[in-house]
């Protein structure tokens, strides 16, 4: 057995190539690594932290972001709803002018199809349509004298839809209302934010070319009512649960409802077309 190495001796080079530090040294070595153990995980420990902090703030952003869409708060829109400028006078004007109206209906009265559409006017799906398809249907159809197009405003979605569909009326009865509600999508705000002020109406229907003072006196009659209730009747008799709904005939009738894709025309051409051909 060997003996130890005298004190303050330097250890020796058996010692040395075993990895082992000299006995005074190992009490002090060993605080420092301890130390730095323990400052290494006091900085993970923070890293950690900060990136937790960062993920549930990034949580909170989202899940309030999908709340304010969902409950339709916030933006009002664009155009007149936001406050700008009333949009879409010109392509409304070059669209609908010298194509016969009357009340909620345009075209020829005496067109072979007739096309009604049910819409609320705060629906974002009715406003796709309006400045999509419909222009479409318009131009290949309408203008020729093969269709006419019947309005049927309801007021599912709150109170500013049912506003809005008195507004149409009062349009309606100056033979205005295929522009303002042609118009009205245009300018459409989010569901139910409160943009259908009667200072926006108003400017809708300078825009369409409807007199304000007349239009302001109809809203508050039964005939504004009573064009109401009829497109509350006439959903309910071809089974309208949604909007934009067709129902579709050759004029005169029987009309029937049509299932088609809103978002394009070509559901609505062939319908078209077959009825043409009849």
């Amino acid at each position: 057995m060997s003996a130890n190495p005298p004190k303050g001796a330097k250890p020796s080079s058996a010692d040395r190539r075993k990895g082992q530090r000299p006995r005074a040294d190992r009490p002090k070595g060993a605080k420092a690594a301890a130390a730095q153990r323990a400052a290494a995980q006091a900085a993970a420990a923070k890293r950690r932290n900060m990136i937790l902090g960062a993920i549930l703030v990034g949580v909170i952003v989202v899940v309030a972001a999908v709340i304010l869409l969902s409950s339709g708060g916030g933006d009002k829109g664009g155009g007149a709803a936001g406050g700008g400028p009333v949009a879409g006078v010109a392509e409304t004007s070059e669209m609908l002018d010298g194509i016969p109206q009357a009340g909620g209906e345009l075209g020829d009265p005496k067109a072979p199809v007739t096309l009604i559409e049910f819409a609320d006017m705060q629906c974002p799906f009715c406003a796709q349509f309006a400045k999509g398809p419909y222009p479409v249907i318009v131009n290949d159809y309408v203008r020729d004298g093969k269709v006419r197009v019947e309005f049927r405003t309801l007021s599912f979605i709150g109170p500013d839809s049912e506003k809005a569909a008195r507004a149409a009326a009062a349009a309606g009865a100056q033979g205005r209302e295929s522009y303002f509600t042609q118009i009205w999508y245009f300018n459409q705000g989010g569901e139910n934010t409160g943009y259908a002020t009667d200072g926006f109406v108003e400017r809708i229907w300078k825009a369409a070319g409807v007199d304000v003072a007349k239009a302001k006196a109809f809203v508050a009659t039964p005939q504004a009512q009573q064009s109401l209730d009829g497109a509350n009747r006439d959903a309910e008799k071809y089974g309208v649960s949604s909007t934009p709904s067709f129902v579709i005939g050759r004029t005169g009738g029987p009309y029937t409802k049509l299932e088609t894709d809103v978002g394009s025309a070509e559901g609505l051409k062939a319908a078209i077309d077959a009825l043409l051909k009849k």
